[in-house]
């Protein structure tokens, strides 16, 4: 049986409202933050970009990843992906971000294990995981290929990089580790998570990629504004680069000020 293009139209707007059924809501960012933005913009309808957010043993949590493709393999490696960060920070209860990164690795490469004996490419994720530990103003964080942004309310930016390769993907190393780090913060401090679609989203006067380093000088040339604020301009800055190009990626970026 064939299913033309208006039933695969509507079979994927179903599906975004299970994939944004499964993604933390504003309540939430707000029970946790002081103030907050989500930028999330699919390129078809649903999404291989994805956030999760989670509180436990008085820890906070804020995942946000971007999983290998785009359209419906994407979207259903983020659904992969959120429940496994459900299960090990929430139930298996592992605390420090690097081994949280290890156990979603390893989960993650054991779930296509099927995959592999056919020689079938292993699908990845790009991502940035902290933990905020309140009482003593301590951050923790660690990544698989992406960047964390944090900048204070003197707009002093700094910017910290982790492990350079995925979870998941073709594993050289057999027990593969990630880095973490830790630092103090005040009060007031914001930090900026996402994927890599915005930065190589193709636009502007010569039809280049934005890049990541006038992304960066955009979130802090605007980090005086309330986060809501924030977000406008970003989306407005993101539309007026794309103009009528095509968009190229999936794009999530996520602000929180502590």
């Amino acid at each position: 049986m064939s299913i033309n293009a208006k039933e695969y139209e509507e079979s994927l707007q179903s599906a975004k409202l299970v994939q944004q059924g499964l993604l933390p809501k504003k309540r939430h960012f707000n029970r946790l933050f002081t103030d907050s933005f989500v930028f999330y913009s699919p390129q078809y309808i649903i999404s291989g970009d994805f956030y999760w957010l989670g509180e436990k043993h008085g820890l906070k949590y804020l995942v946000v990843g971007d999983c290998t493709g785009h359209g419906v393999s994407a979207a259903l490696l983020s659904v992969l992906a959120l429940n496994l960060f459900e299960y090990t920070i929430m139930n298996k209860k592992i605390k420090r971000t690097h081994k949280i990164l290890q156990e979603v690795d390893k989960r993650f490469v054991e779930s296509f294990k099927a995959a592999q004996l056919k020689n079938y490419d292993t699908p990845w994720i790009d991502l940035s995981i902290i933990c905020i530990n309140d009482a003593e103003n301590k951050l923790y964080f660690s990544s698989a290929n992406r960047k964390l942004l944090i900048v204070d309310k003197d707009q002093n930016s700094t910017i910290l990089k982790g492990s350079k390769y995925p979870v998941g993907g073709w594993q050289v190393e057999k027990n593969r580790t990630f880095e973490s780090q830790t630092i103090s913060y005040s009060k007031g401090d914001q930090l900026y998570l996402g994927s890599d679609g915005f930065q190589d989203q193709i636009g502007g006067p010569k039809d280049k990629k934005y890049k990541s380093k006038k992304l960066h000088n955009f979130l802090i040339s605007n980090s005086y504004s309330v986060l809501n604020t924030q977000k406008e301009k970003i989306e407005a800055e993101f539309n007026g680069w794309k103009l009528n190009n095509s968009q190229t990626d999936d794009v999530c970026i996520v602000g929180i000020k502590l």
